[in-house]
């Protein structure tokens, strides 16, 4: 495998990292898309609402995983929150993801923040729990969000830095 850089993201690497990003999504619930339980997200919007975080002007910071050129995986952070981490399917396993979210830490820690939140959607146990195996916390408590036509309740997680 080619080696793995870490680039600041761009408005131009938001139509791959929203086919990974689908690509993702579609794996993880396969099943749940197969039976109808939920559909999967507008790849388009995606790739709209991506491009307007990795702008520079945006309220979100984004670190791209890049092999070869092309993105692999990413990490979006705004304030104290970790708002997005997605690695292709075909990276993952990998340490690209343990690697993004000590990145995204990284991020949120240079702004001052000692207390990090991040959602992840409660069918998401592999996410959680990967999540928890680098010291979040779950809290029990859950938030709703509608995104792109769709709502899913997601898990808060927290942790604690000093």
């Amino acid at each position: 495998m080619a080696a793995v850089e870490i680039r600041a993201a761009t408005p131009e690497d938001a139509a791959a990292v929203a086919v990974y990003h689908d690509r993702c999504f579609r794996n993880m619930y396969s099943s749940q898309l197969a039976v109808g339980a939920f559909e999967a997200p507008d790849q388009e919007a995606t790739r709209r609402q991506l491009q307007d975080w990795f702008r520079p002007e945006s309220a979100f910071e984004t670190r791209v995983a890049v092999v070869d050129g092309a993105p692999i995986g990413h990490v979006t952070v705004s304030g104290r929150y970790l708002v997005h981490l997605f690695v292709g399917p075909d990276r993952q396993g990998r340490g690209v993801g343990r690697y993004l979210l000590e990145q995204g830490e990284a991020m949120i820690g240079a702004g001052g923040h000692t207390d990090w939140e991040l959602h992840a959607r409660v069918e998401n146990l592999a996410a959680i729990a990967f999540y928890e195996r680098a010291g979040w916390t779950v809290t029990g408590r859950l938030v709703h969000t509608v995104e792109h036509g769709l709502s899913y309740d997601e898990q808060v997680l927290i942790k604690h830095r000093s």
